[in-house]
């Protein structure tokens, strides 16, 4: 199996198992809209081991550039200006991500959802929920970027450097 042929082969691979996975987020999803409970124990398991054949497919058969949230692909070289490169853009994707998860636990809290994480009350609560999702939720979305973009770099330049062995 040639290089085209083993990247073909990894992408569906991929493919089925989202696929499979979003099934599975539907299946729990009815469910929780119909019994207001999630028990389905075999839906639970097979979205958590086809999350685990996916990360091994990947391993095995992926390899591609690291790529921000917007699509735009990353360089993967080793250099300081590269680095540099994939640091702004961890942070863009992890700011972005950070707003959209504020936005969305304030319009939970708009539709009437109990807000009863910090023991302060009132505006001044809310705009320190707001401040600490934003810092911790940016930090947390940092690392998960870092640590896969910076996987997925090494990835690729390990990968060119076995084809140009």
């Amino acid at each position: 199996m040639d290089e085209r042929q083993e990247l073909n082969a990894g992408r569906a691979a991929m493919i089925v198992l989202a696929v499979l996975m979003i099934g599975c987020v539907a299946v729990l999803g009815w469910e929780y809209l119909r019994t207001q409970e999630v028990t389905n124990t075999a839906a639970i398991v097979v979205m958590l081991g086809a999350g685990g054949l996916f990360v091994l497919i990947q391993r095995m058969f992926g390899a591609e550039a690291p790529r921000t949230f917007l699509g735009q692909e990353l360089p993967t070289g080793p250099s300081a200006p590269e680095r540099a490169e994939r640091r702004r853009a961890y942070a863009v994707d992890a700011g972005l991500f950070a707003v959209a998860m504020t936005v969305l636990t304030f319009g939970g809290i708009l539709l009437g959802d109990a807000s009863d994480l910090l023991p302060i009350e009132g505006p001044l609560g809310l705009a320190l929920l707001a401040a600490l999702e934003l810092v911790g939720g940016f930090a947390i979305f940092y690392a998960f970027n870092w640590v896969l973009g910076e996987s997925a770099a090494r990835g690729v330049e390990k990968k060119l450097a076995r084809l140009e062995a």
